[in-house]
């Protein structure tokens, strides 16, 4: 328990997942396997298919953007617009 309340409190002052694992090993010299997502332990999202293929795209669009594990700005950005537009289409 100690060992991941120490690699989340590196986690959340380094960027990304894999230099947080990389400075625990430095500091603490084991080590550490924090737990990793596989495509079954994640949810899938529910996709509608619709006749309109531009409609179709902007989903997978946005379904694509959602799924991925480490998100931009410009990616969030995306995100929303593509979730406006999606909602004003009839």
């Amino acid at each position: 328990m100690k060992r991941l309340f120490y690699y989340i409190i590196i986690r959340l002052t380094t960027r990304h997942a894999l230099n947080a694992v990389k400075i625990y090993e430095t500091i603490y010299h084991t080590p550490f396997n924090p737990p990793v997502l596989t495509k079954s332990n994640v949810k899938k999202s529910k996709v509608e298919v619709s006749d309109n293929p531009k409609k179709q795209e902007i989903i997978d669009s946005l379904g694509y953007l959602k799924a991925k594990s480490i998100k931009s700005k410009q990616d969030k950005g995306s995100i929303s617009m593509l979730e406006g537009v999606l909602a004003t289409m009839v």
